[in-house]
């Protein structure tokens, strides 16, 4: 069955990967992506690697990224962080209980019937009327599951913790789709204003995040 949580790691290629990196602002640790990049990834291409998901396949335990390292000469540290770096497009599931505002009652309800996070929730009640049978059948208030739903949908997005997809709700931005709608600066004069805290991020990072989010299946029914 279709993963549609994630993005499709196949359809992203290594050129687009490549992109990103030389674009985006690095966190120290991981600096050294940008480090003789062309070389690096000409290298991957050799090997016949196009897409991330080849990459992560390719470099999936430490064994592997250690026979990769011997066949391409390419470090093993080097290798590890991109593998790190490639992963992080997939976004964590985030727990139920750990979005802001939501009532513990409803969360407990949901776990009984083994929905404990996001992508649980996400495959279970994406769509309306698979919505509508979960409400039926756990009593839970159709307005709270929905309210569930799309902080678990705005969580797919890179970067989108519990506590942003709360004020992005809040807002009115319900869905992945909605999300991209907007612009980057939109997005963090919104945050600024309703956390009441300059934001951490940058209108950069945002505008990765959502370019990200476009690569998402628009599966949420609203």
């Amino acid at each position: 069955m279709k993963d549609q949580y994630h993005i499709d790691l196949s359809k992203y290629s290594l050129q687009k990967f490549k992109k990103n990196l030389l674009t985006r602002e690095m966190i120290p640790s991981r600096v050294i992506l940008k480090d003789k990049i062309e070389e690096r990834f000409n290298i991957l291409e050799a090997n016949e690697l196009k897409n991330l998901r080849e990459l992560i396949d390719k470099l999936k335990t430490k064994q592997k990224i250690e026979s990769f390292a011997n066949l391409t000469g390419l470090s093993i540290e080097y290798l590890a962080i991109l593998k790190r770096e490639a992963s992080s497009y997939l976004s964590n599931p985030v727990s139920l209980s750990s979005f802001p505002k939501i009532k513990r009652e409803y969360v407990e309800i949901l776990e009984k019937e083994g929905i404990k996070n996001s992508k649980q929730l996400f495959s279970k009640a994406k769509d309306k009327d698979d919505r509508g049978k979960l409400a039926e059948s756990t009593a839970i208030p159709m307005e709270y599951l929905e309210e569930l739903i799309y902080l678990s949908d705005l969580s797919r997005a890179y970067g989108v913790g519990p506590v942003f997809a709360r004020i992005l709700y809040d807002v009115g931005i319900h869905s992945i789709k909605q999300l991209i709608s907007h612009s980057p600066e939109e997005l963090v004069n919104i945050y600024e204003e309703k956390s009441g805290k300059k934001a951490d991020f940058s209108a950069d990072d945002i505008r990765f995040s959502i370019d990200l989010a476009k690569e998402l299946d628009i599966a949420v029914e609203i």
